[in-house]
């Protein structure tokens, strides 16, 4: 990435924190959003001297209408986003589809990357809104990633952050909106 863009990174304080530092030493403007103040201030001040920038957003995202506020204030002052990476939980249902509606409006051709828990890719789990966000914004690259497991000899562990990341930056660097699983997902048994 050789120009500035701005990319949105939902829950960037924590697991994701190195998807943000990535965007940030490739110069963008990264507006991170969560919930606690001080983590974000620590974020900001361990990324100061990158060459791009972390913009801090202090909000609840199961807030969805002061979510998308905010998010709409980020965009009128750093413009359309290029990608936005959201690890938006179920305690939010209506989230992801506000923030992808204002994403479609303002940022058209731009990529909305939605990561989920394994429990996600649940064999017995039925509803499924992709085909719906992908019929509703068809001017937006819309990817899932899935975060499933690791199986190491006779026992599975959950991924470590540096594995998510990791994952998550190979998917966003791949051409292909195709749904990634970081990890596996089967066998379910196997599920920590």
């Amino acid at each position: 990435m050789s120009e500035e863009k701005h990319v949105l990174v939902t829950g960037g304080t924590g697991m994701l924190k190195g998807v943000v530092r990535y965007f940030v030493e490739q110069g963008n403007t990264v507006s991170v959003v969560a919930r606690n103040k001080e983590k974000l201030q620590s974020l900001s001040f361990a990324f100061r001297n990158l060459p791009g920038t972390v913009h801090p957003i202090a909000i609840d995202y199961t807030q969805t209408d002061d979510f998308i506020r905010r998010i709409s204030q980020s965009i009128s002052h750093f413009g359309p986003f290029f990608v936005s990476v959201n690890w938006i939980h179920s305690t939010a249902p209506h989230t992801p589809a506000a923030l992808l509606q204002l994403q479609a409006h303002t940022s058209p051709g731009s990529r909305y990357v939605q990561l989920y828990g394994s429990a996600f890719a649940n064999p017995e789990r039925k509803d499924d809104d992709r085909n719906t966000y992908i019929k509703e914004c068809p001017h937006i690259h819309y990817q899932e990633i899935i975060l499933g497991f690791m199986i190491e000899a006779s026992f599975s562990r959950w991924l470590t952050n540096r594995e998510i990341c990791e994952g998550v930056i190979n998917a966003l660097l791949a051409s292909s909106s195709e749904r990634k699983i970081i990890g596996t997902v089967s066998p379910w048994s196997l599920r920590p």
